[in-house]
């Protein structure tokens, strides 16, 4: 069955089964290439709105090259019957900043059980949502960041033709995404937001040097000149890409897998470092969850640790790296690679200990988690709980895991570990978008972060809640 919906730039159409509605691919704003979201242009016929939305440009793991620069529309699901507005989950997908797309991410499930209003968004990719074409002391904002605040002003005034309250959202996002959830939370739109939950954030916002050194050595490539918008507009599009990837692939000692963007300090946009908002207490009201994976690293290090010693060697220094890996060697859990969990630990769990210690510190409310359970499918059949497996069960319809095309993952049956951790994980998800705490279910006594109890939820086939663990290594860091 369809379901039309009147909104400002004109009519959508989108479909109703299974008790839920969804609207998928639908436009919510434009722009030219490497400059800032503008409004998108209005229509008179109905928008078809039923099916797959359009995916950004970017390599598939094949290495094919997909997707199209009109990129910028979002998916919206809804429960069928609701008698008042819901709560609303805004979803960043994420991907390294080089990949994936709001298509990959069926929202259906969660609007089901919540009940809850799902808007999962698209953004610029990989040098069309980062390319720094500014300068160290002029920096122009990333034009993904201004893809974002487009799509959170669609949600302030448009989600509630889809039976959403606009004043009652909570960001959310995993690894690239978690980072930009970050980042919107720097920003006076994403401090709208009731509540925010980062999986596996993957860094902060880059300063404007370093931003500007990557894309110096992407334009030598190309041989164009940071200046020359019309020649930058012109280019094929494959060459951009080109320019991107070889560069990237030089820079695997540098930076993690060889990841050149994500999203700049401005001091216009995106004005400050999260951390540096948290700290002040510009968050003390908004809600946190800051979750990792138990083995993050394991999915990244499986051609060699080589690369990825390095970057942090840079980053932490030799003989910290050297101290840092005694400590973990003696600590280690039976079966577990001692530098895998350094690498780990360095690369995505210090992130969120920052912003929990600064949270915390500002009188405000975060919780922390860890994701123990290796989903029973590729790849953490294998792996154990790699990075992502927390998001395969965040996204799974129960009693299945759903297919994800641009992964090249496909659909699985479910074991009743993982029923049992995806229920935990859905509930406390939903609990932070209806109600700003992640504390529901059988996790119903989580309590937040403080210094002195430091409690962390381990989310497994029998979630449990521990106080500090890993604690020598933490305090190892804090050393």
């Amino acid at each position: 069955m369809s379901v039309r919906v009147e909104t400002t730039a004109g009519p959508v159409v989108g479909r109703s089964a299974d008790g839920v509605r969804s609207w998928r691919g639908v436009p919510y704003a434009r722009a030219e290439r490497f400059g800032p979201a503008r409004p998108v242009a209005s229509w008179v016929e109905p928008l078809d709105a039923t099916r797959r939305g359009p995916v950004g440009v970017q390599h598939l793991p094949s290495g094919d090259l997909t997707g199209v620069e009109e990129c910028l529309t979002l998916d919206v699901y809804a429960p069928a019957e609701a008698d008042a507005p819901l709560p609303v989950l805004f979803w960043v997908h994420g991907g390294a900043f080089q990949t994936g797309a709001a298509a990959d991410y069926d929202g259906s499930a969660l609007a089901a059980t919540g009940p809850a209003v799902v808007v999962a968004v698209s953004y610029r990719l990989g040098p069309l949502g980062f390319l720094q074409l500014g300068t160290a002391d002029d920096p122009e904002p990333s034009p993904a960041v201004t893809d974002l605040l487009a799509a959170l002003d669609w949600v302030r005034r448009e989600v509630a033709g889809f039976g959403g309250d606009p004043d009652r959202f909570a960001l959310a996002g995993q690894s690239a995404g978690a980072s930009l959830v970050c980042a919107l939370l720097a920003t006076p739109a994403g401090r709208r937001a009731r509540a925010a939950v980062a999986f596996s954030i993957g860094g902060l916002p880059e300063e404007p040097a370093a931003a500007v050194d990557v894309a110096a050595r992407v334009l030598a490539r190309l041989g164009v000149d940071r200046t020359d918008r019309a020649r930058l507009g012109e280019l094929p599009v494959a060459a951009v890409l080109a320019a991107a990837r070889e560069v990237a692939g030089r820079s695997r000692r540098e930076r993690l897998g060889g990841v050149l963007f994500g999203p700049v300090v401005d001091g216009a946009v995106l004005p400050e470092r999260p951390v540096d908002a948290v700290a002040r207490g510009d968050l003390r009201a908004t809600p946190l969850w800051l979750g990792s994976c138990r083995d993050e690293m394991a999915l990244f290090l499986q051609g060699g640790a080589d690369g990825a010693a390095a970057v942090a060697h840079r980053r932490v220094g030799a003989a910290e790296f050297g101290r840092l890996l005694g400590v973990y060697t003696r600590t280690a859990r039976p079966g577990e690679d001692p530098l895998q969990a350094l690498l780990t630990d360095e690369m995505w769990v210090r992130p969120a200990w920052q912003l929990a210690e600064a949270q915390a510190a500002a009188g405000g409310r975060v919780w922390l988690s860890r994701f123990d359970h290796a989903p029973s499918l590729p790849p953490f059949d294998r792996l154990g709980p790699t990075h992502g497996a927390d998001n395969a069960c965040l996204w799974a319809h129960p009693p299945r895991f759903v297919e994800r095309p641009l992964l090249a993952r496909p659909a699985a049956g479910m074991d009743p570990a993982d029923l049992a951790v995806t229920a935990a994980l859905h509930g406390s998800v939903l609990s932070v978008v209806r109600g700003g705490t992640p504390a529901a279910g059988v996790l119903d006594r989580w309590r937040p972060y403080q210094p002195g109890s430091r409690c962390v939820a381990l989310l497994d086939a029998a979630p449990r809640l521990v106080a500090d663990p890993d604690a020598e290594r933490r305090r190892a860091w804090a050393g």
